[in-house]
């Protein structure tokens, strides 16, 4: 039992150490974007913000993270990590995807909504993907909610093909 304990022990240093330097480098970017807002879109700047021992596996998650135009997420992002290890249930996020921009009001519905579905604990992106010719797509955690005009004539297509069978 003690083999076992110990080995888990070791695991358990393993996660903390590479939390940790993930946590480190993703702050050290966090505290340069907040206090230069400017570099939010330059990827050069940012990544020049990173220690030179950074590994090239977090380089590259801060560059996808300011392509994507989600760094200002990197506070969230460093806070979910230490609750991920300490066994806590971070936030959720909330992807919502429309075929057009959507309004304010429109915004503000689905977050009620979604928050009283799944709780206070989250964090929205809306995005626009006109390849949706309608609808919404949303995904909240590991559950998709795909109600999009795309995704019901892929439905119809099916269904009409089996029946041709």
């Amino acid at each position: 039992m003690s083999e076992r304990a110990s080995a888990q022990d070791y695991a358990r240093g393993i996660l903390e150490t590479i939390v940790e330097q993930w946590q480190e480098s993703l702050t050290t970017v966090a505290d340069t974007l907040e206090q230069n807002p400017d570099l939010v879109a330059d990827v050069e700047s940012v990544e020049e913000a990173l220690p030179k021992s950074t590994p090239a596996v977090i380089k590259n998650f801060v560059r996808a993270l300011v392509q994507d135009g989600n760094a200002s997420m990197l506070p969230q992002i460093v806070s979910a990590l230490g609750a991920s290890l300490r066994g806590e249930s971070g936030p959720q996020s909330a992807d919502i995807t429309s075929a057009v921009e959507l309004g304010d009001d429109a915004q503000e519905q689905i977050r009620r909504q979604l928050t009283r579905q799944y709780g206070e604990d989250l964090i929205f992106s809306f995005d626009v993907d006109e390849t949706l010719m309608g609808g919404l797509r949303i995904r909240v955690g590991d559950q998709l909610i795909d109600n999009t005009v795309a995704n019901r004539l892929m439905a119809l297509r099916d269904m009409i093909a089996a029946e041709v069978r």
